[in-house]
């Protein structure tokens, strides 16, 4: 996508778990370069990994991550890399720094230091307890900002241990704040000349979409029994319900929605029970009758493929989804109408699916970048970006820092 964030550069810092923050600003149009091991970051090697048909293994996590990103590397670990960093972070508008899983904060990253060096820098951090506080320096993973955040309490059966939400979603919403944190840190830099400092803990961003859990915080002094409620909630309608094929997902909070849904089962099973006024209202009126109304729903939805379940409801007014598989999603002809799916190129791997990028701005959804081989890009950055000659290159690649 191009326009938005077209003059800005970026240096991504990442550590093993790439975020998804610098990928929000590549499909914004920011020059994003990630930075690297002399031997490629460990996330190229993170699980699902995949060999193709050209007997090359991809890592799934890292060419979506990574996709439109220019590689440099260097080895931060070495004292002979301190002037190169230096001389991106002069050159680079924002750092992105997501600390290795091993060591939360490392002693070589003078985040401040930087800041007072390189006064106009957005420096945006990611970790999983913040930069203050006792736990700054503790480790995490996306379960572990799922647990801390207050959510796995609700997640799963009552009668089993909690899940966790899949896809990396703690870490994926921590990078929606910092991207969105680092946009608004460049807007005010327009007008102060200076940038900022973001610190990003994963814990509270969690916590601050944590819709299951955010009640019960904010009703701290209340003492409310929850349990985990599993594919359904205790207010009916809300919640899966088998289909044919599947399943379907119903959200009815609305008087009319059920009021609409009820309807429509009487008239295919005979239930004219279901009308009555008993079961009318708020769906927590509906909770003490919450297994024959699920059960009641299911005689209608089994009735039905996912998809035909789908547009019948939504004829009716009635907020229903479809619970879609990958198969489903790629064979889907709406997502094919709005051309949701972006295909790129690549000389090892073949064709790649993506997502198109989430932002449609003047109606340009943007493209996705190819993966970038093992510092692709190290020589076109230290050269065109930070102007160094080729003697310092060539010095750089024989202390084995690039």
């Amino acid at each position: 996508m191009t326009g938005l964030l077209d003059d800005i550069k970026v240096v991504d810092l990442a550590g093993p778990a790439i975020t998804y923050t610098g990928r929000m600003l590549v499909d914004l149009g920011a020059d994003v370069v990630l930075v690297e091991p002399p031997d490629g970051s460990r996330s190229r090697l993170l699980a699902p990994v995949a060999t193709v048909a050209s007997g090359v293994t991809i890592s799934a996590h890292f060419a979506y991550m990574a996709a439109g990103k220019r590689s440099v590397t260097l080895d931060l670990t070495s004292a002979v890399a301190a002037p190169t960093l230096e001389r991106m972070l002069e050159w680079a508008d924002v750092v992105l720094v997501t600390p290795d899983d091993s060591d939360p904060l490392p002693a070589g990253l003078d985040l401040e230091a930087w800041s007072e060096a390189h006064p106009r820098l957005v420096v945006t951090v990611v970790t999983p307890f913040g930069l203050r506080g006792p736990r700054r320096t503790w480790h995490g993973s996306d379960l572990t900002g799922w647990a801390a955040g207050g959510v796995l309490p609700f997640v799963g059966d009552a009668d089993r241990p909690p899940l966790s939400p899949a896809g990396g979603l703690a870490y994926a919403t921590a990078s929606t704040n910092a991207a969105m944190a680092t946009m608004l840190a460049l807007r005010t830099r327009t007008s102060t000349g200076r940038g900022q400092l973001i610190d990003i803990s994963v814990q509270e961003a969690v916590m601050s979409v944590a819709l299951e859990a955010g009640p019960y915080m904010v009703m701290e002094t209340v003492s409310i029994p929850y349990e985990r409620t599993g594919m359904r909630r205790s207010t009916p309608p809300i919640g899966q319900y088998r289909t044919k094929d599947g399943a379907v997902s119903i959200v009815g909070y609305m008087p009319g929605q059920w009021d609409a849904l009820a309807s429509w089962i009487a008239e295919e099973t005979g239930n004219d029970a279901i009308t009555l006024d008993t079961f009318g209202g708020t769906p927590a009126a509906r909770s003490p009758y919450v297994e024959a109304i699920d059960a009641w729903i299911e005689e209608l939805t089994t009735r039905y493929t996912k998809q035909d379940f789908f547009e019948e409801a939504q004829r009716r007014g009635i907020p229903v989804g479809p619970v879609n598989s990958i198969a489903d999603l790629v064979a889907d002809p709406h997502l094919e109408a709005t051309e949701a799916w972006r295909f790129v190129e690549d000389p090892e791997i073949g064709t790649i699916r993506y997502p198109r990028p989430p932002i449609r701005v003047d109606g340009d959804a943007g493209d996705v970048g190819r993966i970038p081989s093992v510092g692709q890009h190290t020589d076109e950055v230290l050269r065109d970006a930070l102007g160094m000659t080729p003697i310092e290159i060539a010095g750089l690649r024989a202390s084995g820092t690039i």
